[in-house]
């Protein structure tokens, strides 16, 4: 996956991005303890991923979690805007009028 140096919110902050190599992945995963063994365990880490991909908010960087607290407090620091640029780029664009999505709704 490519993602972008950079993506500015709708609010104006700028988040720099790095694509997380798999070392830190398998860090992520350490960090993510408990939240592994549960049927969200999917969504938990793809979410993680997403954030953790942020090292540097308005030009001020951030380390990479080592801890769920951690990866919290990172996106309670992107904040809601930042969340919402962040999803295209890592879930794609949704468009619930294509016909390949309406074609899997009817199956």
């Amino acid at each position: 996956m490519s993602i972008p140096a950079e993506v500015k919110t709708a609010a104006g902050k700028t988040l720099s991005l790095k694509e997380i190599d798999p070392g830190s992945m398998l860090d992520l995963i350490e960090a993510a303890g408990s939240a592994m063994s549960s049927q969200s365990a999917g969504a938990w880490l793809g979410y993680a991923q997403m954030v953790c991909s942020v090292t540097a908010i308005n030009g001020v960087p951030v380390q990479m979690p080592i801890t769920k607290d951690e990866v919290k407090d990172l996106a309670n620091d992107i904040g809601n805007d930042g969340v919402a640029a962040l999803m295209p780029i890592f879930y794609g664009k949704k468009d619930a009028s294509s016909a390949d999505e309406k074609a899997a709704v009817k199956n």
